[in-house]
């Protein structure tokens, strides 16, 4: 089944969100919903959140955040939906769009979809998100071998003095450990 032709709304109810939390229905942005099995691999996952935004996703967006961690990682998708965009311009229902400057180095393309690449995920997380979200994404991506410690770590070396770079380096060091400097 094509992904697209997979997406159902439902409201949002008591019965519906039974149905998130015994895997029967996963949730992928507020009142669009797909089978769980559709969303097995990254490219699905990433497909699943284009069709889900549909005509208000506009070429100058990227899946970023939590949502490009979990285009990567699977697992249940994050509420809101967050992209990032070069532009300023207007909301989308559903998600979070933060403006920011990237570099063709820092974006991926699955699916056909742009990502942030697991590095700039990963750092993207440690400036922005809350622990309960950072730290298991964290995990994943050095898990399934996205990147590794020693990468983050000079990313976030690499970040001088822009916004939320020594916040995200002393979270860092107290969520993960960070690594050997001396290394």
């Amino acid at each position: 089944m094509p992904i697209g032709a997979g997406l159902q709304r439902w409201e949002e109810n008591p019965s519906v969100a039974a149905m998130v939390r015994d895997d029967l229905l996963a949730r992928v942005l507020p009142g669009i919903f797909l089978p769980p099995d559709l969303l097995r691999t990254a490219v699905e996952r990433a497909l699943a959140l284009g069709c889900a935004l549909g005509g208000q996703l506009q070429s100058y967006h990227v899946i970023a955040g939590p949502s490009a961690a979990w285009v990567f990682l699977g697992g249940p998708p994050p509420s809101p939906a967050e992209l990032l965009s070069s532009a300023h311009r207007g909301s989308i229902i559903g998600a979070t769009v933060r403006t920011a400057r990237l570099h063709p180095h820092e974006v991926e393309t699955i699916g056909g979809a742009p990502v942030t690449s697991p590095l700039r995920t990963a750092v993207d997380l440690l400036r922005f998100c809350p622990d309960h979200v950072t730290v298991p994404a964290l995990r994943g991506l050095l898990g399934g071998g996205h990147l590794t410690e020693r990468t983050i770590w000079r990313q976030l070396q690499a970040m001088g003095r822009r916004p939320g770079a020594r916040a995200a380096r002393g979270r860092w060091e107290a969520l993960l450990g960070g690594v050997d400097r001396a290394a």
